[in-house]
């Protein structure tokens, strides 16, 4: 029983971290959600023409709700990388902390499963992206334009 108590310690120390990570994640996530709309706010420009009639500006590089759901998606999926490569780095650390202990290893196992459960969805995401871009391309039941427009936003042009 006394050399499950470092286990234990170790356990809540790994919840309490990721607690922490998923408040930091949550926070700035909220941070981005108030910032980008005032800072596409800042940005239009009221410009008067010749005709007396003025003209906003696009402050965003997409012209479609299509292409805004596109660069959401890219988004996500490159800090989602980025968190499950800490956390890979974190669970492989813990795997050396535990030291063989049985119980503690199964639970490492889950989470690194976890892990890669999360990246493969999101990658997942972006290939099911692509594969209805090209299948509505090739049933021709979409104009051409639009197919052209939502693989550039795919590719990130």
């Amino acid at each position: 029983m006394e050399g499950s108590a470092p286990c234990l310690e170790t356990h809540n120390h790994m919840n309490i971290i990721i607690s922490h990570t998923m408040k930091v994640a949550a926070s700035v996530l909220v941070l981005l959600a108030l910032v980008l709309p005032v800072s596409a706010v800042a940005q239009v420009t009221t410009e008067t023409s010749d005709s007396g009639t003025f003209t906003l500006q696009n402050p965003l590089k997409v012209n479609s709700i299509g292409g805004l759901i596109q660069d959401f998606v890219e988004i996500f999926s490159y800090i989602a990388i980025l968190f499950a490569v800490l956390l890979l780095i974190y669970v492989g650390l813990q795997f050396v902390l535990a030291r063989g202990n049985s119980e503690r290893l199964n639970d490492l196992k889950k989470w690194l499963f976890y892990i890669v459960i999360g990246v493969a969805v999101v990658i997942g995401a972006r290939v099911i992206i692509q594969v209805v871009i090209n299948t509505l391309s090739a049933s021709g039941a979409v104009d051409q334009r639009t197919i052209q427009s939502a693989q550039r936003a795919a590719n990130g042009r």
